[in-house]
């Protein structure tokens, strides 16, 4: 078939959206999943922006069993899908938690609200500052925005699950969460 119905309540205004069976249906013979993985270069933002036009959120796990289902569908996808095998090196994906108007209060963007799960990875977040060489080189990146210059946006490790901070232009795969049936 052509697609899935995206079934949830629609903002007013707004069309419904078929979300195509390849983002989380029999993705590469792994099968149904609950994210579907996007193995594309996109910065934080870009991400959001993809996930949405798909009808989708980007994906933010909200307890342990959801993390550990991220970690498996990210693993599962990497394993199958024929665009994952330039990733090898990129271990990290982008999840939809910012503390970008807090420091240190990290909210989901779907609602704002802020989370109450987290599986920070060792020493995580840390709020690094963009090193000093980048942020001369980038300053058409970076512009004055606090969310380009510290790692105000998260990231999950595919391959343990582990989050960490992230600044906002940096490229990396992700994975938008599946509507339910």
């Amino acid at each position: 078939s052509s697609g899935i119905n995206a079934e949830w309540p629609l903002r007013p205004g707004t069309v419904e959206i078929l979300v195509p069976e390849e983002t989380c249906q029999d993705v590469y013979g792994v099968g149904h999943v609950v994210f579907g993985a996007t193995w594309v270069f996109r910065n934080w933002t870009a991400a959001i922006a993809d996930c949405e036009s798909k009808g989708l959120e980007l994906a933010l796990p909200k307890n342990e069993e959801e993390n550990a289902q991220l970690q498996r569908d990210l693993q599962a996808s990497f394993e199958t899908h024929p665009n994952a095998a330039k990733f090898a090196h990129e271990n990290w994906c982008w999840i939809a938690a910012t503390d970008e108007e807090t420091e240190d209060t990290w909210l989901a963007v779907k609602d704002n609200e802020p989370l109450t799960y987290f599986n920070w990875d060792k020493k995580q977040p840390d709020n690094k500052d963009l090193p000093l060489l980048q942020k001369g080189k980038n300053q058409n990146i970076v512009g004055n925005s606090n969310l380009a210059r510290t790692q105000n946006v998260a990231g999950i490790h595919r391959g343990t699950g582990m989050w960490d901070d992230s600044f906002v232009h940096y490229k990396r795969p992700y994975a938008c969460l599946c509507p339910t049936d």
